[in-house]
């Protein structure tokens, strides 16, 4: 019996140890992919961009009712955006949790510049606000689920 309650809690510490381990991992991976989102949103290329997503993804800002369904969608109109606008996204904090074995929930919050590029005289438009995200993990690569951007302020220069 003495045996039994020592090696118990040891046989529970280890296979916590191991899996708090890969949840770290795969935080680390869901960080890397929301990291490479502003890079891949301002300058592209596309095609990296709309990796960064599930097929199936879901991407709204509820402020501006744009309520997208499918990575080919959310690229397609970063596309149009890159031709026409300047943004320089900014994320200034995040926090990755897990909800499941592989999902993950993120909150992020950024800043995003944004000018017109055909006028030089047009106003800056600066966005502050939140990255609400489900997450998940296939071949032990993160992908964005669900992107919900709620917009806290806007201010223009």
């Amino acid at each position: 019996m003495y045996k039994v309650l020592i090696a118990l809690p040891l046989t529970l510490m280890l296979l916590g140890c191991q899996i708090n381990q890969h949840n770290t991992s795969a935080i680390a991976n869901c960080e890397e992919t929301l990291m490479k989102y502003p890079q891949y949103r301002d300058k592209g290329p596309i095609k990296s961009y709309e990796s960064l997503f599930t097929p199936d993804a879901i991407f709204s800002v509820p402020k501006f009712n744009i309520a997208l369904k499918g990575s080919d969608a959310i690229a397609a109109r970063v596309e149009t955006a890159l031709i026409n606008k300047k943004s320089i996204h900014m994320i200034t904090s995040m926090n990755v949790y897990p909800t499941g074995s592989d999902t993950f929930t993120n909150r992020s919050h950024f800043i995003l510049y944004r000018q017109d590029k055909n006028d030089e005289t047009a106003p800056t438009h600066i966005y502050n606000g939140r990255y609400e995200d489900e997450l998940i993990i296939k071949s032990n690569q993160c992908y964005i689920k669900t992107r919900h951007v709620l917009i806290d302020r806007v201010d223009v220069l």
